[in-house]
């Protein structure tokens, strides 16, 4: 029988394998760091949209007209000042739908290569959404009879909260 280290045709295919698994694992991180980095950023789009939902005092749709803009607010980057609510943003389609001009006050352009909207809020905004997180339990109080927390073994009417 003839040994296979000495083979070079075996050796070639386990060098290929070894290249392959290599391919695969760099792929696999790739892939990895591409969902990881998309987590985040729906997470940071999450997190924003809730500090930006609210009601919009003193700001007009230019597209319906609705005072104020109730839920997300909507701020050309490339207009002066063109703010729609979030049903005309909809509507409005990342360019692929229609800009209404139910205000009319302005001239509006109805080109999609015109505007670049981003989600918006002033200074001093308020948002309907709370983001607080859990509420914590508050330790519970102590009573007159319960141990004291000093360790003496005496009630707390008997010891600390004399004292006090």
């Amino acid at each position: 029988l003839m040994s296979t280290a000495n083979d070079p045709a075996i050796s070639t295919a386990m060098e290929d394998a070894t290249g392959a698994d290599a391919a695969k694992a760099a792929k696999r991180k790739e892939i990895e760091e591409k969902v990881a980095a998309a987590q985040l950023e729906r997470k940071k789009l999450e997190e924003q949209k809730t500090n930006f939902f609210g009601e919009h005092q003193g700001i007009t749709c230019d597209g319906c007209g609705c005072v104020p803009i109730i839920g997300y607010r909507y701020r050309c980057k490339k207009c002066p000042n063109h703010d729609i609510c979030e049903t005309c943003h909809e509507r409005w389609d990342f360019g692929n739908g229609s800009m209404a001009n139910g205000l009319a006050k302005q001239t509006i352009s109805s080109d999609a290569k015109d505007h670049d909207f981003f989600v918006h809020k002033e200074r001093g905004f308020k948002p309907l959404v709370k983001t607080q997180g859990p509420t914590k339990k508050a330790a519970p109080k102590l009573k007159p009879n319960d141990p004291c927390s000093c360790g003496s073994g005496k009630k707390l009417k008997k010891c600390c909260a004399t004292a006090a």
